[in-house]
């Protein structure tokens, strides 16, 4: 994994834009940087060396003859059957890298060879023939991809964060982004939090030419049809089997030290489980537990190292570790994100990249095998939600008044809650208000220059994975919409800033193009079977793992933010929500997130996630925006 930026059609000297560009992306690639200015493009690396370490393989990264140059962030796990082919075809390699790799299928291949490439991928890709450049995503939108047309050029990079530290981009808050975020506790892509910045789609790639004209398109191959019929549970195990064997086989490929994530939860495990069972040599696993009961899953995870005799890591942590995270996250995020994972996600990161620097993780697998609760409860949810919509808010009333407040991780009273005050006829609109915070009703009283307007195109772009299925409606067009929104811009992203803050590669062995296809053309009680998600993944995992981990209910890697922000965390809280701070942009309301504070503080409320939703936009915002610009000259 490495850090990308550049700029092309680059108009005027901006030597200074790419060397303030590359500093802001160091810890994404702390072995090595170089720059390539090039008639036409000017690009920028920051290297994380995993594959081929020699100098060989450093980056912007030309072909043998001076044709092509490019920059990558990423791996391509079919490298090696790709140099063959241009070893076969006559072309010279003068490394051992991936990446090389790529440039030697485009000369092959041209714009078909974007299709061609398994793995997780962001790039550049300059023809110095024809002028043409390329900007291109990999199918899962695993690693990102910012960009934004300046009258200097097409400035792209990694993070939202270079774009802005470049001094070209200045930053102004989008508003339908913003009231996004406040619904979704993310920017949804194509959207980015900085009005004039947009993130590639994934699959996509965005094309200039050399008069300067641009296009984006689709080059991934549509989703398979979703199977109607029953089929073969025994067959559907044995094909997963040999896919996951086969996929994570390819991910263990490097040229330094490789780990697993290990939560103990089912998806983590059988990752493990299988690179244990894959390897020649002994697998190190890694978690981290915490003091808190509610949030530790410390425990699962050693009995699934015991199980699979991998070589197990683990720290334990109390709240001060965490708490240590919170002023300085927004800075590792780079764009609004209100995951408190991101907290447990940063402090295993770094735990682990003592010891390797390519880890492997289970994430992927709710979002392809119906793993969350809210699959579970939208049967429950269809006849609800054909209640009038008074009755419906007078049943989330009801529970506010009759439940204890409990601020344990996914509570029983917190969940009642986010499940009545979610309910809506329509499924997908129905699943973000469960997942997400504000729901649209509230945004009024909080935005002080709220544009109702604005709504129904977050609405469309919501609907638009469901378009890709026939049912709309089903348990499959949730699950394409998660795989589009949440699990690329939530849980992606949070891994992707959390990893790479310290330079760990992170690999997601359940999003390979063969697992996927899989999933998504499996009928859907293979997924969701009565009351129980991940049905296929439970049968396979039988007799592989430890019964109590095979029928554990699913649990989150949070932190305890309902009690912090009433202990440790109040006075942060209190000063970065405080009517002077708001007053500085302007967007919200003080007195209704006074309210909020006040109630949660009493504990009449439970509004961790609204509180935490307002305190990292304000962190956000506070170091991205709150800071006078620096000038545009150098």
């Amino acid at each position: 994994m490495c850090g990308i930026h550049g700029i092309l059609a680059p108009r005027g000297d901006l030597s200074f834009a790419l060397e303030r560009m590359g500093a802001r992306l160091v810890h994404r690639g702390p072995d090595g940087a170089g720059v390539e200015r090039i008639p036409g493009a000017s690009l920028g690396h920051t290297r994380l060396s995993v594959i081929d370490l020699s100098e060989a393989a450093a980056q912007p990264l030309w072909d043998a003859r001076h044709q092509v140059c490019i920059v990558f962030n990423g791996e391509v796990y079919n490298y090696r059957e790709i140099r063959d082919e241009c070893l076969r075809a006559g072309l010279e390699l003068r490394s051992e890298s991936d990446t090389e790799a790529i440039v030697g299928l485009y000369l092959l291949a041209g714009e078909r060879a974007f299709a061609r490439l398994d793995g997780i991928f962001a790039f550049c890709l300059f023809d110095s023939r024809s002028g043409d450049a390329y900007l291109v995503r990999d199918p899962m939108g695993v690693k990102p991809l910012y960009w934004s047309e300046r009258p200097e050029g097409l400035v792209f990079a990694s993070e939202l964060g270079a774009l802005v530290g470049s001094s070209l981009v200045p930053v102004e808050v989008d508003p339908i982004a913003l009231q996004a975020y406040l619904q979704l506790d993310f920017v949804p892509g194509p959207w980015s939090i900085v009005r004039g910045v947009e993130k590639l789609r994934e699959g996509h790639v965005l094309h200039l030419d050399a008069a300067g004209r641009r296009s984006i398109r689709r080059y991934a191959p549509p989703p398979p049809p979703v199977s109607e019929g029953p089929g073969d549970l025994a067959s559907d195990v044995a094909e997963f089997d040999r896919l996951v064997h086969r996929t994570v086989e390819r991910q263990l490929v490097a040229d330094v030290p490789v780990g697993v994530f290990l939560s103990g939860g089912l998806d983590s495990s059988i990752i493990a489980r299988t690179a244990v069972d894959v390897s020649a040599s002994r697998i190190s696993t890694f978690s981290i537990g915490f003091e808190d009961p509610s949030f530790d899953e410390s425990r699962w995870a050693a009995l699934v190292a015991s199980s699979i005799g991998s070589d197990h890591h683990v720290e334990i942590l109390g709240a001060r570790a965490l708490l240590d995270l919170v002023p300085s996250v927004a800075d590792v995020v780079s764009e609004p994100l209100a995951d408190g994972s991101i907290f447990p996600t940063l402090l295993l990161s770094r735990f682990a990249r003592r010891h390797v620097t390519v880890a492997l993780s289970g994430d992927g697998a709710d979002e392809l095998f119906a793993g969350y609760p809210t699959y579970r409860a939208a049967s429950l949810a269809r006849g609800l939600s054909r209640l009038p919509r008074a009755v419906r808010r007078a049943l989330a009333g009801a529970a506010d008044v009759v439940l204890p407040v409990n601020y344990d991780n996914l509570s029983f009273d917190f969940r009642v809650r986010k499940f009545l005050a979610g309910l809506d006829p329509d499924p997908v609109l129905r699943n973000a208000r469960w997942l997400g915070t504000f729901q649209p009703e509230e945004l009024p009283f909080l935005l002080r220059a709220h544009d109702a307007r604005l709504q129904p195109e977050l609405e469309r772009l919501l609907h638009e994975p469901s378009a890709e299925v026939l049912r709309a409606g089903s348990l499959e067009a949730l699950l394409r919409t998660d795989q589009r929104f949440y699990l690329q811009d939530q849980v992606l992203v949070k891994v992707d800033r959390a990893s790479m803050s310290c330079a760990l590669e992170v690999r997601v062995p359940f999003l390979a193009p063969e697992i996927v296809a899989f999933a998504r053309a499996l009928p859907a009680d293979r997924k969701l079977a009565g009351a129980r998600g991940k049905a296929l993944l439970r049968a396979y995992a039988a007799g592989r793992l430890p019964p109590e981990i095979v029928e554990r209910p699913k649990k989150g890697f949070g932190a305890p933010l309902g009690k912090w922000f009433r202990g440790e965390l109040r006075e942060l809280l209190e000063d970065v929500l405080s009517p002077a701070s708001l007053a500085r942009h302007g967007l919200f309301e003080p007195a209704f997130v006074a309210r909020l504070l006040r109630e949660h503080a009493a504990g009449r409320r439970d509004h961790r996630k609204r509180l935490f939703n307002l305190l990292m936009f304000q962190l956000w915002w506070i170091a991205f925006a709150g800071k006078p610009r620096r000038a545009l000259e150098p």
